[in-house]
């Protein structure tokens, strides 16, 4: 015969092991219909057709084009299909990352924020090993997967701590707000000096008990906020970035609310466990080395902060004459002879992403452009390199330097 209140805790157990099983699964099938909406909303980013150059991480690297791309473009919504619905998904969630890492080898400017994000939230998750009992393995995915989210926060409100975000960004950020109600916009742009700060609070305060339900509505508030400001109603801009928002306020109710009784130390401290590792490493220790420009801004939650290396091609009328069609369509003449192609509207305009953010992928982009102008003398390329320290002045490329 059991003895009383056996039966109660191991029903206790039972339930709270089924509570965090259900608490994956939820994670994981939110990774993955966001991660199939983004790609669905940027097929040009993957399988063109684009104007905008590819930049690989080698140049003698295949290109990935054509029928191959097409092919490998279907099998990832096919894979996060089958991942979506199957028990235990290892093979087809490592299969849809092995495509992705695949593309984006092929072309840095893949390696947008939420694609490095999903990427590496997927991997904990999806290749956590498949148990139908939920185990400490199954915690420790949630504290890592914690870990990401938290830190995201704590450096996208770093990456802002700066006059740029606070005077300039911010400012635009709001303006569906001051445009209607011009008499708020003193105070509000003086909300734009607090906003870095009480987003490192309530990132921290994720980690902690105590303030751990205020944080959560101060960081779902948050995207409900961003949502209305860049939504169709608001500046109806960069709409990528919208199924992104709304994916990160479910992942802070998913990984934040409720009675799961965790501290900072089962987040932070872990160091038996080689994801672990990986996630401090990618999101916690390299992130604070892109304030020095030793770590790429996209990979350090820094966009929309105003704390990015921004750049412009000019070109002559001669040289605008010379370029590529597909290319014409987005210059804009600025002056007598003086031709401006903006990166990031050509990017949006293209691929429906932002560039990706780094002077070693602008240069190979205003290279390729050079290779097209009967006189390489007729383009320059103007960089503006934005950091929280050793920010550098405007440096312009002419295509001999490229």
């Amino acid at each position: 015969m059991e003895k009383p209140g056996r039966t109660g805790k191991e029903g206790r157990a039972k339930d709270a092991g089924a509570a965090l099983s259900r608490r994956l699964f939820l994670l994981r099938l939110t990774i993955l219909v966001a991660f199939s909406i983004g790609l669905a909303m940027s097929p040009g980013l993957w399988i063109g057709p684009r104007s905008y150059p590819e930049v690989p991480v080698w140049s003698l690297l295949p290109p990935i084009e054509g029928t191959v791309a097409a092919a490998l473009y279907g099998a990832l919504f096919v894979l996060a299909g089958i991942a979506a619905i199957v028990p235990r998904a290892r093979w087809p969630v490592a299969g849809f990352l092995a495509v992705i890492v695949a593309f984006c080898l092929a072309d840095q400017t893949r390696w947008q924020p939420w694609v490095f994000q999903y990427s590496f939230l997927l991997a904990v998750v999806g290749l956590a090993r498949g148990r139908r009992v939920a185990s400490a393995d199954d915690l420790q995915t949630l504290n890592m997967a914690r870990l990401v989210i938290a830190f995201t926060y704590v450096f996208s409100g770093l990456q802002k701590a700066n006059l740029n975000f606070m005077e300039n960004e911010f400012s635009w950020i709001i303006t569906p707000i001051t445009s209607l109600l011009p008499s708020m916009a003193t105070p509000l742009d003086a909300l734009g000096f607090l906003v870095p700060f009480v987003q490192v609070a309530f990132g921290l305060g994720l980690l902690t008990r105590r303030f751990r339900r205020a944080s959560l509505a101060a960081a779902v508030g948050m995207h409900i906020f961003i949502l209305a400001m860049f939504g169709p109603l608001g500046l109806n801009w960069n709409d990528i970035v919208w199924p992104w928002t709304a994916a990160m306020a479910l992942f802070d109710v998913l990984l934040f609310s409720g009675r799961d009784d965790f501290t900072w130390r089962d987040i932070v401290w872990n160091v038996r466990d080689l994801r672990h590792g990986a996630a401090m490493a990618l999101f916690v220790v390299l992130p604070a080395l892109s304030f020095f420009n030793l770590w790429d801004s996209y990979l350090s939650s820094a966009l929309y902060s105003g704390n990015l290396t921004e750049a412009q091609i000019y070109l002559s009328d001669l040289g605008a004459a010379s370029t590529p069609d597909g290319v014409r369509r987005y210059l804009v003449h600025t002056s007598e002879n003086t031709n401006v192609l903006n990166l990031q509207r050509w990017a949006i305009a293209d691929l429906n992403v932002t560039p990706y953010a780094e002077t070693r992928v602008f240069k190979t982009i205003a290279g390729d452009l050079c290779h097209a102008l009967g006189d390489r003398n007729q383009l320059v390329l103007v960089v503006k390199e934005q950091r929280l320290f050793f920010s550098r002045p405007e440096i312009g490329f002419r295509c001999s330097q490229l």
